[in-house]
Formats: C-alpha cells, sequence, structure tokens
C-alpha cells in the first residue's frame, strides 16, 4: 500500500518529506465492520464544502437521528476552494472525517492511495440505485469507494428576449454547432452595440470542451488513462470550433470573460446562449432576467456527447467510528435522503426516481433535460492525479482559444505534459 508521503507528493501537498506512517498501519481494520444499531451510541464528523446545501443535510441529518438517535453528526462546512487543501492536511495528519464529500476529480487519488473504505460490503448500499455512468466515476479496480449524492450534465441555457430581438427561434430541441454558432453571431451582430453577446465565452472544460471534443468523437482521456487526447483530430476540430468564434468576433476572447465570467454575462443578461449544467438553477433564480431564461438539450456534433459528474459520499478507511459512520453512509445513499435534498432544491439527486421532487422544486426550468441527459452522458475523465493535468488545463487552454494562433500546436504541448501526468501515475 501507498504511504501518505507519496500521496500527498502527488496531491502538491507541501511538507510531504516530513511524514511518516502509512496508509495499511496494522491497526487499521479493512472492513467495514458490524453495522450500527437503533441503541448505538456514538459521535462521526461529517464534512461538506458547499454552504448552500448545508441546511438540506442538516435536515438529512435530522431525518437520520430518527432512525439512530443515538448517533451524533457534526457538520464541517470548508469553502470548495480551500476544501481539498484541508482534506489533503487531514490525510497527512491520519485525521480525516469519517464521512466526507468527494468528486470526480480527486477521487481516484483517495481511492488508490487506500484512503477511501471499500464499501463493497455496505449495508443498504445497492449500487443499481444509481445512474451507470455515476457508479463507474466512483469505482475503483472494480470496487466501489463513495455513494453517488446527486448529479449534474450539461444542456443549452438560453435568454427568449435576446433571441427573439435579433430574430432567432428558440432552441426546441439538440441544435447542431453549426445552428449554434449561427444564432450566436445572430444576436452578436444584432445586439453588440449593447454590450451582448451571442455566447459569454470561456474555457469551461466540462460544461463546453470535454463534450465537444466528445462530439467530435475524440476523449480527453484514454479508457486505459494513459494518454491524453488533446492533440488528436476530434479535439482540435472542437478548438477550432470555438476559437473561430473568438476570432470573428462572435464571442469575447479569453482576456475578456477573465474579467466578465461567462456566468455573469449571461445572469445579466448580456450574451443569450450558455453551455452550462444544472448547477446553475439555484443560482438564476436570482437572474435579473430569470422570467426570460429556458434551457435546451446539449448542441451535438458529428455525435451527441454528455459529460456526467456528480459528488460522491465516502467513508475514510481509517475512521475510528466505522458501525456509526457506515449507517450513516447508507443513509446518505437512501432514496429518503436523496427525496430530502431534492426537495429542498439543494442538488439533482443520484437516487433513480427521485428526480422529479428536484424537478418541481424550480419549475421555472426545464430541469427535466438534465435528467433525461444522464441516460446516455459519459462519466467525467479522471485519473489519479486528475488535480495536476487540470492545472495544465487552467494554463494551456487560453493560450489554445484565441491565444497567438498556434492552436495545434499548443494543443499538442497539453497533450504531451498531460502524457507525463499520466506515465508519472503509474
Amino acid at each position: 500500500m501507498t504511504s501518505r508521503r507519496t500521496f500527498l507528493g502527488l496531491a502538491g501537498a507541501a511538507g510531504a518529506a516530513a511524514l511518516a506512517g502509512c496508509s495499511s498501519d496494522p491497526e487499521v481494520d479493512p472492513a467495514i465492520g458490524p453495522p450500527a444499531t437503533p441503541d448505538t451510541e456514538d459521535e462521526i464528523t461529517f464534512g461538506i464544502w458547499d454552504k448552500a446545501q448545508e441546511p438540506a443535510m442538516l435536515e438529512i441529518v435530522d431525518a437520520f437521528h430518527e432512525h439512530f438517535p443515538g448517533i451524533g453528526v457534526s457538520i464541517s462546512t470548508t469553502a470548495f476552494g480551500p476544501y481539498f487543501e484541508r482534506l489533503r492536511i487531514q490525510a497527512q495528519g491520519d485525521d480525516l472525517p469519517d464521512v466526507f464529500w468527494i468528486n470526480g476529480p480527486n477521487f481516484e487519488l483517495y481511492a488508490s492511495h487506500g484512503m477511501l473504505q471499500d464499501l463493497s460490503e455496505l449495508e443498504g448500499f445497492d449500487p443499481a440505485n444509481y445512474p451507470p455512468n455515476l457508479v463507474e466515476l466512483y469505482t475503483y479496480d472494480g470496487t466501489p469507494y463513495a455513494v453517488p449524492k446527486d448529479f449534474d450534465t450539461i444542456a443549452l441555457w438560453f435568454n427568449r428576449d435576446l433571441l427573439h430581438r435579433s430574430g432567432v427561434d428558440e432552441p426546441t430541441g439538440s441544435w447542431s454547432w453549426d445552428e449554434y454558432r449561427d444564432a450566436s453571431e445572430a444576436v452578436t451582430r444584432a445586439l453588440g452595440g449593447e454590450q451582448i453577446w451571442g455566447n459569454p465565452g470561456g474555457v469551461a472544460n466540462q460544461a463546453m470542451i470535454y463534450p465537444l471534443i466528445m462530439q467530435a468523437g475524440g476523449y480527453v482521456l484514454s479508457e486505459d488513462k494513459t494518454r491524453s487526447g488533446y492533440g488528436e483530430p476530434a479535439a482540435i476540430e472542437a478548438f477550432r470550433f470555438l476559437d473561430g468564434m473568438i476570432r470573428d468576433g462572435i464571442a469575447p476572447d479569453v482576456r475578456y470573460t477573465a474579467e466578465n465570467q461567462p456566468k455573469d454575462l449571461f445572469s445579466n443578461g448580456r450574451a443569450a446562449l450558455y453551455l452550462s449544467g444544472n448547477w446553475e438553477a439555484a443560482l438564476l433564480q436570482d437572474s435579473p432576467v430569470r422570467e426570460q431564461l429556458g434551457v435546451a438539450p446539449l448542441i451535438h456534433g458529428a455525435e451527441e456527447a454528455n459529460v456526467i459528474h456528480g459528488i460522491g459520499c465516502a467513508m475514510s478507511a481509517r475512521s475510528r467510528h466505522k458501525p456509526a459512520a457506515s449507517a450513516f453512509l447508507a443513509f446518505l445513499g437512501s432514496e429518503e435522503a436523496h427525496r430530502i435534498q431534492a426537495e429542498a432544491g439543494a442538488a439533482n439527486p443520484a437516487f433513480l426516481g427521485t428526480n422529479d421532487a428536484y424537478v418541481e422544486a424550480i419549475p421555472e426550468f426545464s430541469l427535466d433535460v438534465f435528467v433525461d441527459a444522464a441516460e446516455t452522458a459519459r462519466a467525467y475523465p479522471a485519473s489519479q492525479n486528475t488535480s495536476a493535468w487540470l492545472q495544465l488545463e487552467e494554463l494551456l487552454f487560453p493560450k489554445i482559444l484565441g491565444g497567438d494562433g498556434r492552436l495545434e500546436a499548443t494543443a499538442a504541448e497539453l497533450a504531451e505534459r498531460m502524457d507525463g501526468v499520466l506515465a508519472d501515475e503509474s
């Protein structure tokens, strides 16, 4: 088993050289242990990163207490930015929360280094209750290590008023790339004098770049997780499509969107079309142009392709409170818990059959579009050290799109450097 020193080296944490010990110390029992009973008395910790979802999580804790009144659950909420830095520090100190949220980009790092509890024997957990592609995201070497909590897919948000003012009919189905570009151009040409764009540009990976590469027949990460697809023809085709709109003045360049975030441009009525996920729904409820907003299926290229991601709930393999933690984790994965978060409008639940409550919680948006997309969406690309190549994306995407004109060479550089990260993982 890999030491915590190696784990934190991969994670990029400071002070790794000073660490000692490993994640397979003799006193750690790898088994999940006997389940808790209604008479069990214990205290466990629960780590999350979204303050907006905290009320729904507290509702779930209250509902859990009705089944296990003697188990106290202490929620610790950390902003997303520092959440994973804190988690790495907790891993270094052998002090991970008993139960905590994990995401796709970080999952495999923790699973592959023995930090997460094997959930194969978790009583009450049935992977068949969740979208298979989401279960795949939280499975490592054939073993599940996190319970899916919610999911997000991508669609086309639009502003009816801006489209109509530009003579463009609102989408009723999935537009092609060309239809998306033509509509973007029509709006920009008609309303550009008002500082309104057809689409707000940007370099969003999950919402825009990943699905477009897949729609062109390509991949971001090979199935065996050894190769990057960024230098392949399909990726170049997707990059050229996005870059072309910037160079033709249809979408803003990356310097502009660095100061004017795409989500803000759309929310403030300064962009007509916006490729993004269902996580925008809660934010767009407060948009000054909310009454004009709608959502349609994601655009398509030569293929239809979407990307699914979502939060997973994991348990520390080194928890000293496994019976209580496993009872709470199983409850988090239950239909009851998923309905609670759905009815609160906190997140789109992962438990199959509970999505109606979420759709009805925000009826002004057709959120069923995101639910329907989950059936065929592809799992978010992730490897053991995803964070390292996400940093490369952050560095090089702005140079590929609207950069110095060396699109193909810069994409090849990204692929080569990502291949180096992947080689180091093995």
